[in-house]
């Protein structure tokens, strides 16, 4: 192992490849110029703050090693938006991506990597930003800790991340722990579970592992399209980290791949906690030199290499400890809540109800400015869910999950308000949003059932059911009803926006020629270029065109 702050000074030779960007090899001497020369133009501009954000995971890994090789504290926003712009580019910082290289001879020197700090913008799971600051010191800490998650017995393997460079697992497992391995990662933005996989059968050498660093909400849509989407290179193995793994999950993606799985579990605060292969073992086990202390009523305190000696971080997981040193984890202890002057755990109202053949996924939460605090859950449905939603809408399927639930909650305390919705708003990390999550009970209006089927920079597929008893088609042909065209407009607006993130900015043309009537499923395909986006919308079950048009998004 050669860490990030030593390997661009160090006797290796430049024609080890360190970097895939599209179908081009990048090796150590391009990477090392490129990394100069940005260095040279940071110091240039007198600057001892650098903001460091790009889409371009390549052009990131060059803008991280010159901020670091120069020496200065580098922030690294979760976007670079008009407000967070002016907010961090206070004196004396300078915007990496604003910077014109400087070309000459320079050499580079070894920085010491204590003294250069990294700044993130975490949103956890609140969606409230939280600056976290750690040297690069402690991030190669965890390098270290990780030295035998990459076997150096095994082949060389190729890096596939489908986590962008910028958030902090990304830096680690996509672009620092590779770059100290000398191994090849991919830089290629991701577009979607199929274009990914295709990347791994096109890239990945026959015989060398290819590690495949991904999240949980990506293993969940591979796991329901296993049948479709199988990997046939071998060996391979996944990671994933930023919640746990739900063992079907991992069981359906590892028949699919033949993959073994490993997870960790951290956080940005605290670097790597512990590890563990959950199809083989539901125990963690934490990484060498680090100390876990639980403390009553608050979690997890963390003390180790990746965090500063003279600190210690919390975690808000609590655990039940075995004879062996390892853990099983427990719930939270900030998902606790007391309703009525008594305690309920929002995990087990939200295992409770996954249990049930109706629900995929559940997120329980107690609405903020409430009067009196009460239950609220979102729902992700199953298959079986969705046919009793299609067949008797939604006063039913409320009906029956709080039949679910109440074998785990008493009656005066069961949910009053639910959302039905495709997926969970998650972060780049898979973790659920929770404010996302309370920003869908900000109307009192339930959106049509959307459910994405794939996911890319320019296309979109998706399965919309407009519920028979939606409160939107109230008054609209009393006698026949039917699903009027502006609320078809408005999911195709908020879909937009939820995937995209594009306003809807106008209509060059949309001609709807079948009717779509209440309880009937649409097959919905949006196709961008550039400001324009096609729509083709279909009837699921015959098959039969209902809208086709172009929109004008920005």
């Amino acid at each position: 192992m050669i860490l990030p702050s030593r390997l661009l000074v160090a006797d290796v030779p430049d024609e080890r490849p360190l970097f895939r960007r599209e179908d081009k090899l990048v090796c150590l001497g391009e990477f090392r110029a490129e990394v100069a020369a940005l260095k040279d133009a940071i110091e240039q501009s007198g600057a001892k703050r650098a903001v460091l954000y790009s889409d371009d995971n390549y052009e990131f890994a060059v803008g991280l090693m010159a901020c670091l090789y120069a020496g200065v504290h580098t922030v690294l926003p979760g976007n670079l938006c008009e407000n967070n712009r002016e907010r961090l580019l206070v004196e004396g910082s300078v915007l990496v991506s604003g910077l014109a290289p400087v070309e000459n001879d320079s050499s580079l020197t070894a920085p010491d990597a204590s003294l250069v700090n990294v700044e993130f913008y975490t949103s956890g799971s609140t969606g409230e930003p939280k600056q976290i600051v750690r040297s690069f010191a402690a991030l190669e800490a965890e390098l270290c800790a990780l030295g035998h998650v990459f076997d150096a017995s095994e082949p060389a393997p190729d890096v596939f991340p489908s986590v962008s460079f910028h958030h902090a697992y990304g830096i680690i497992f996509g672009l620092l722990l590779p770059l100290s391995r000398g191994l090849v990662s991919d830089t290629t933005p991701f577009g979607g579970l199929e274009s990914y996989l295709n990347r791994v059968r096109q890239y990945a050498a026959a015989g060398r592992l290819a590690w495949l660093v991904t999240t949980p909400a990506f293993l969940r849509v591979w796991a329901e399209h296993a049948d479709m989407y199988t990997l046939e290179h071998r060996p391979v193995r996944v990671l994933s980290a930023g919640a746990p793994l739900p063992a079907e999950v991992a069981e359906r993606v590892a028949d699919a791949s033949g993959a073994r799985i490993s997870e960790i579990f951290g956080s940005s605060e605290t670097g790597v906690v512990a590890h563990r292969y959950p199809l083989e073992d539901a125990a963690w086990q934490p990484f060498p030199d680090t100390r876990i202390e639980l403390v009553e009523g608050e979690g997890m305190r963390i003390a180790s290499p990746t965090v500063h000696p003279a600190e210690s971080a919390m975690l808000g997981d609590s655990a039940k400890w075995l004879p062996d040193g390892r853990f099983h984890l427990l719930p939270r202890v900030d998902r606790i809540v007391k309703l009525a002057d008594k305690r309920i755990s929002l995990v087990e109202v939200e295992q409770c109800l996954q249990e049930s053949p109706l629900v995929k996924q559940a997120c329980a939460l107690v609405l903020p400015e409430q009067r009196v605090p009460r239950l609220a859950v979102v729902v992700v449905l199953t298959r079986e869910g969705e046919m009793l939603l299609q067949a008797q809408g939604y006063a039913a399927m409320k009906k029956a999950l709080r039949a679910v639930l109440a074998c785990q909650v008493e009656h005066t305390l069961l949910p009053r308000r639910w959302r039905i919705v495709g997926e969970l708003p998650v972060n780049a990390q898979g973790k659920v949003q929770v404010s996302a999550v309370a920003a869908l009970f900000e109307s009192r209006m339930q959106l049509p059932l959307v459910v994405p089927e794939s996911v890319s920079p320019d296309r979109l597929s998706l399965r919309v059911l407009y519920v028979k008893d939606s409160s939107y088609l109230a008054g609209h042909f009393p006698g026949y009803p039917i699903v009027p065209g502006v609320v078809i407009l408005q999911s195709l607006s908020h879909a937009l926006q939820q995937y995209w993130g594009l306003a809807l900015k106008g209509i060059t043309r949309l001609k709807f020629s079948a009717e779509t009537l209440p309880g009937c499923w649409q097959q919905v395909q949006l196709t961008r270029k550039g400001d324009s986006v096609a729509v083709e919308i279909s009837l699921a079950e015959s098959g039969v065109k209902a809208c086709q048009g172009r929109l004008i998004v920005c």
